[in-house]
């Protein structure tokens, strides 16, 4: 995420608060003073930059906060489907079924293991909130 935001009060020396200058909606337009403003929002102030009220700044999403929201969005529920196409026969083996395992019940199980996956994911992302802030990168104005 990179994108442009107007300062709207700076709380300390770290936490500032932000709202976005949303431009993507006046491409063709000359008229720069009419942008569309979002909801605002804290972010850090890592460098200590001179910012005050009114100011400019473009904003960045760490990187590494980006790659733990990746592994476990992207790569952990693709893992579980995986995990649940290979132990989905020795499930029903266990539970007893005699005749041989159709690619439905493959599919069944694939789909289970994502799901619950995604499903658990959610839950712990809205039980644990963490505070993770866009950081500032420069000072555009």
């Amino acid at each position: 995420m990179k994108d442009n935001a107007k300062v709207i009060s700076v709380k300390n020396n770290k936490n500032v608060e932000v709202v976005p200058l949303i431009t993507d909606t006046c491409i063709g337009c000359t008229n720069s003073s009419c942008t569309k403003q979002g909801k605002p929002f804290i972010v850090r102030n890592v460098q200590n930059l001179p910012i005050h009220q009114g100011s400019i700044v473009k904003i960045v999403a760490s990187p590494a906060i980006q790659a733990i929201q990746a592994f476990f969005s992207l790569f952990l529920p693709l893992a579980a489907a995986f995990i649940g196409y290979l132990v989905t026969p020795k499930i029903c083996i266990f539970f007893g079924r005699s005749k041989p395992i159709t690619e439905a019940t493959l599919i069944a199980g694939v789909l289970l293991f994502f799901c619950a996956t995604s499903i658990l994911i959610f839950i712990f992302n809205k039980l644990f909130k963490t505070n993770r802030y866009a950081i500032i990168r420069e000072i555009v104005m």
